[in-house]
């Protein structure tokens, strides 16, 4: 996948530095993959929501959250496409319980 809007990571690991090793985990993992549909990013990451056409990630045993937009790969011409993950936001669980924070 081709995780677009990567500020959004730094200047999470930036204002929170205590997740920063779990965010480049997170990172690493969905760069390697070419996910087709939800179902398959639950086979990888065990506690993802797919909420309102958003995938939530839970980060550090969910005390953040990781708001993202996931356009899944597609297959055209025998090909299978690389998909794009969309960063919208890194929360913490207060912040992201008000959904206007979630752009």
């Amino acid at each position: 996948m081709h995780v677009v809007t990567l500020e959004y990571l730094k200047d999470a690991g930036d204002r929170f530095p205590g997740v920063a090793k779990e965010i480049r985990a997170w990172f690493k993992i969905a760069c390697r993959a070419r996910w087709r549909n939800f179902n398959e990013v639950r086979r990888v990451f065990k506690d993802p929501d797919d909420v309102d056409g958003y995938v939530i990630f839970n980060i550090r045993r969910n005390c953040y959250r990781l708001v993202t937009i996931i356009h899944y790969a597609r297959e055209r011409d025998g090909r299978l496409s690389e998909g794009h993950i969309y960063i919208r936001s890194v929360l913490t669980h207060r912040q992201y319980d008000n959904p206007t924070n979630w752009e």
